[in-house]
């Protein structure tokens, strides 16, 4: 698969269909695989980029700082070494934080903006969150067993977890944390997204954004306590913005809720919502 070499690092990424792009961008830990469901269902009307980000699986994995904004520049450059001027954009979890960034800083690079189960400050319970991924990570590993159930029942919802693909879910998710992470980046990202705050960029953002998420999801919820700036924030601040929350569905709606989740995605970069 290709390369680009982009602000110093070399990253990986594949292009998936035809027709306008949409980048794709994962969350803290999952690599370009976070769109694994999606990318077949989107890729029938749109040119998904899938990419691994800086830190992650295929790409560099420097040790270094990191912040949305390091994040959001490179998929600048990523346009640039594509060719393309401006694209709709899809992040999921950290990704959601990384594409916030991105539609605030190159508002004419962002056509459409899907935001999908994401916050723009954490609380002190989703602080908590992450302090423990950090912990564990470097306790154990980010292939550990211990890491991917923390995170699976973070993530998935008690519906899925309890079905027949439950078990495999979790074997997958550990899987994906082995093959995707380094332990400092791992740790870095986790603590990036303890010190942000997004939420000055909010009413900044001008492309039409969806803003998406399960109603179960308990990483980053739509409610957050009063120091944070959930799902509904994010919404209630980014002028215009639309919200569709998925019934049954926790943090990572792109796997237990995937065909709701993917015909929402899919309308509204089409313009039909």
């Amino acid at each position: 698969m290709p390369h680009a070499t982009i602000n110093g690092a070399s990253i990986w990424y594949k292009l998936t269909g035809t027709g306008d792009p949409v980048i794709q961008i994962h969350g803290c830990g999952f690599g370009h695989f976070n769109f694994a469901t999606a990318t077949p269902v989107l890729s029938q009307d749109f040119c998904c980029v899938d990419f691994d980000m800086r830190g992650y699986g295929q790409s560099d994995q420097p040790i270094q700082p990191y912040t949305m904004e390091t994040w959001a520049d490179d998929i600048a450059g990523l346009l640039d070494h594509l060719g393309h001027e401006s694209a709709h954009i899809h992040g999921t979890s950290m990704g959601g934080m990384v594409a916030q960034q991105f539609a605030a800083k190159y508002p004419n690079r962002t056509r459409r903006l899907v935001i999908n189960c994401s916050a723009a400050k954490l609380d002190y319970a989703g602080v908590l969150t992450f302090k423990n991924w950090i912990d564990i990570g470097e306790r154990l590993g980010t292939g550990s067993r211990t890491l991917a159930e923390l995170i699976s029942w973070q993530a998935l919802s008690r519906r899925f977890l309890d079905g027949p693909n439950g078990k495999a879910a979790v074997d997958m998710v550990q899987d994906i944390l082995a093959k995707s992470n380094r332990v400092e980046v791992f740790k870095r990202a986790c603590q990036a997204m303890i010190d942000m705050d997004l939420r000055p960029l909010l009413p900044t953002i001008t492309a039409p954004t969806l803003v998406i998420g399960g109603d179960e999801d308990i990483m980053t919820p739509w409610e957050q306590g009063p120091s944070g700036a959930g799902q509904s924030y994010i919404a209630d601040h980014i002028p215009g913005a639309i919200r569709y929350m998925i019934k049954g569905s926790n943090h990572s709606s792109l796997f237990d809720g995937t065909e709701e989740n993917c015909r929402v995605v899919r309308a509204f970069f089409k313009g039909e919502m």
